[in-house]
């Protein structure tokens, strides 16, 4: 009977104990706030019946010498508000797989550590024989089964071939299906294993450690080649604007590309505009639009605030953004009033005035007489000229 009386006090303080610390529903932590990512919601105007992506068509990760994991670019990306991320690592430059391999070291037979294989064949230095034994494609397929969380968010597969850069120079190859297969020493030959996988090439950060963007030897022979398709007008903060005519002549779509290898929150988190990105113009978000969005140029750059283009897709863009109505009179003639109905902030000039027209914002502005002619003083076209807009005024 006491052993009986003993074990089912044991019970009771047992139950007690459980029911105090494991109530359903009860939790020894209070939250202090929410650590939910919160994705930017652009507003952008379509252009000719065309949708606007936001893009980033040059990235890097741990699988070259980023600084974040393709899991996390992905993330970023998506809370940036973009829609389309190309990852691009480079083919030649890997600096954190030599990290790894002493992090690996253990893990080797003779506990000694592994050889750095080809890790850096980047400026004139060639891979030997054994070529690249890393697997090139896994930061892309990692990129896209995270995003798989994120469906908001397109993943293109790419890379880029990172040669001598003063001589050579660097290209994006976008739409690649086997990036272990590109690599070759010659440097033109490179272009043309990723061209025959289908991709198309973008020339990276033309006036990167050069006096001037003009064409190299090189550049001359795969232009006359045809290999090249696209050009970026900025890379980060750089800007290019000779590049800008060249695009235009050589019809060559633009684009402007973060090349992140540390977080974007590191670099745009307290600048006060967007991080930045390409403008694509297309029906969707297909492989077969994109390709058609690009090799027809349709597509914008947008760095620290500036929108770097063609002309008239400049000019659509922006008329696209806006609208006008008549805002009575005054002593200088009639105003109107602007309404910005697209997340871009703009810069406009009239009769030697300059005003300020924030996104979502409405102004008005005193015509002096004069008509609703605008320069546009944060968008640039060739020869870093400001697009000239007339406005149609509601009445």
């Amino acid at each position: 009977m006491k052993r009986f009386l003993i074990s089912a006090v044991a019970i009771v303080l047992g139950l007690g104990i459980q029911s105090t610390y494991a109530v359903p529903g009860a939790h020894a932590s209070k939250k202090m706030y929410s650590n939910a990512p919160i994705r930017t919601n652009f507003v952008l105007p379509s252009v000719d019946g065309l949708n606007c992506y936001t893009a980033d068509l040059h990235v890097h990760t741990i699988f070259s010498d980023g600084e974040v994991s393709p899991e996390e670019r992905v993330k970023e990306a998506w809370i940036d508000g973009l829609d389309i991320l190309a990852i691009t690592d480079h083919i030649e430059t890997r600096r954190q797989e030599r990290t790894w391999l002493k992090f690996l070291k253990g893990y080797s037979p003779d506990k000694k550590g592994f050889e750095q294989i080809n890790t850096r064949c980047s400026r004139g230095v060639h891979a030997d024989s054994r070529g690249i034994v890393s697997d090139l494609n896994l930061s892309v397929e990692l990129a896209r089964k995270a995003a798989k969380s994120y469906p908001e968010l397109t993943i293109i597969k790419g890379t880029e071939i990172s040669r001598e850069p003063e001589h050579i120079g660097h290209y994006c190859a976008l739409f690649t299906t086997d990036n272990n297969i590109i690599y070759s020493t010659d440097d033109a030959q490179a272009i043309r294993n990723a061209r025959a996988q289908g991709a198309i090439i973008t020339h990276n950060h033309p006036g990167w450690e050069r006096l001037s963007t003009n064409y190299t030897e090189f550049e001359k022979k795969i232009y006359a080649e045809g290999l090249i398709d696209g050009i970026e007008v900025t890379n980060g903060k750089d800007f290019y604007p000779e590049i800008v005519r060249r695009a235009v002549e050589k019809k060559l779509y633009m684009v402007s590309a973060t090349d992140i290898h540390a977080t974007t929150a590191s670099i745009y988190g307290k600048q006060n505009f967007y991080r930045d990105m390409t403008l694509i113009f297309a029906k969707d978000k297909s492989e077969k639009s994109l390709r058609k969005a690009f090799l027809s140029q349709k597509t914008l750059g947008y760095c620290g605030g500036y929108i770097i283009g063609e002309e008239s897709l400049l000019k659509k863009f922006f008329l696209a953004s806006v609208s006008a109505k008549a805002a009575g009179g005054g002593k200088h003639g009639a105003k109107i009033s602007i309404t910005n109905h697209s997340s871009f902030d703009y810069t406009l000039k009239h009769n030697g005035r300059v005003w300020q027209l924030p996104a979502f914002q409405t102004i008005v502005i005193p015509l002096f007489g004069k008509e609703p002619i605008f320069s546009v003083e944060n968008m640039y076209h060739v020869d870093e000229k400001h697009p000239i807009v007339k406005l149609t005024i509601n009445k």
